[in-house]
């Protein structure tokens, strides 16, 4: 499509000569700008789907989304876009990893972009603003929408919580997750996922079925309004570690799995080992972590019950992405890294071709969840 190949040929070669994480900055700055411009493309996708477009809707923890693809948490960390998601063709999208405390994150550089691979390593230290700022923010952006204040206001808007970026001596993880759930248990949220699988932060993943436990018991304590809780986790988890996480997960009434996040492995890139070396540490995205997170999508889902959802997240780019991750018991999707590489209309392309395929195949996106693992 012509826009494609102005994105790729003009846009992205300039982006690219920019910082990676100026260019973020820059891209959040001209998204509302552009709102127009991509309202006219999405209208035009929107149209040329017909009766295809019935066959995409999904739903997570009972919210009905007319497709399954959504925004991963980090693009919108600090809740400014949300209600731009839609103009760039997300169904829903998760705001975070917000943190307790507010928080500059890692020293610069910090983010760094691997075009051989399609890829993105970002040790950015979970950089926000805080739970209070940004849940002041989310509620009045949510407060402008239709309806604002009502029970669906937020249908579409999920959050993603993290521990704060504190060394283990001044942080005790529930106490820190709680205060930043509290900031946000009343707004009228899809869901809640919490974050046990960041590798950039002093303690990286949350190990210890004890404190999964406190934070979890401290959350639902909280959790007047039972809101639904997603626990985010890694596609380097072992076996063991992910049976006795559905085993809580159970146990607390958690209603899903967001699956996976970065991983730490550098394993089958074919960027130059001297400018991996160069580069260091921090969570690796996109394209080569693909396969390790279907397989956990694939592993989680043969462990949780029937009750539990999974998102699928890590390397979805296409439409047979997205269709493997549903396939293999993914009722929804979440991409980033795709959207840097692809450009602002990669979602609403894929959405189209999503429904396309579908009617191709004469079959609906809820036919599918779960379609490899049964029986």
């Amino acid at each position: 499509m012509l826009e494609t190949l102005v994105y790729k040929s003009l846009i992205r070669p300039v982006l690219f000569q920019l910082d990676p994480e100026e260019a973020h900055d820059l891209g959040q700055r001209l998204i509302p700008a552009g709102r127009g411009l991509l309202d006219v493309v999405a209208n035009f996708y929107l149209h040329s789907l017909g009766s295809a477009a019935e066959r995409t809707p999904t739903s997570i923890a009972g919210q009905k989304l007319p497709h399954p693809i959504g925004l991963a948490a980090g693009f919108d960390k600090n809740a400014r876009l949300v209600n731009d998601w839609s103009s760039l063709g997300f169904a829903y999208g998760e705001v975070g990893s917000v943190t307790a405390h507010r928080s500059q994150g890692n020293a610069r550089p910090r983010l760094f972009r691997l075009p051989q691979d399609l890829a993105i390593i970002n040790r950015l230290g979970l950089n926000g603003d805080g739970a209070e700022a940004v849940a002041a923010r989310l509620g009045r952006l949510l407060a402008q929408r239709p309806g604002g204040g009502a029970a669906d206001a937020g249908r579409n808007v999920a959050l993603n919580i993290a521990p704060s970026n504190l060394p283990a001596g001044q942080l005790i993880m529930e106490d820190d997750v709680a205060r930043t759930f509290s900031c946000f248990k009343d707004l009228p949220l899809a869901y809640v996922t919490i974050n046990t699988s960041c590798p950039n932060t002093h303690e990286g993943v949350l190990k210890e079925s004890s404190q999964l436990k406190n934070v979890l018991s401290r959350v639902r304590d909280l959790n007047a309004q039972q809101l639904p809780l997603f626990l985010k986790l890694s596609p380097d988890a072992g076996d063991e570690f992910l049976r006795h996480t559905v085993d809580i997960a159970g146990e607390f009434g958690v209603r899903g799995f967001v699956l996976g996040n970065t991983s730490t492995s550098r394993e089958g890139l074919s960027t130059d080992a001297a400018k991996l070396a160069e580069i260091g540490n921090g969570g690796l995205s996109g394209a080569p972590i693909r396969a390790r997170a279907l397989d956990l999508v694939r592993r989680v889902a043969r462990l949780k019950s029937a009750r539990q959802e999974i998102i699928a997240c890590g390397g979805i780019s296409s439409v047979q992405d997205v269709l493997s991750a549903i396939r293999a018991g993914a009722c929804a999707v979440q991409l980033y890294t795709a959207f840097v590489y692809e450009g602002p209309f990669h979602v609403l392309r894929l959405r189209r071709d999503l429904a396309l395929e579908l009617e191709r195949q004469g079959t609906t996106l809820q036919a599918l969840v779960g379609a490899d693992i049964k029986g």
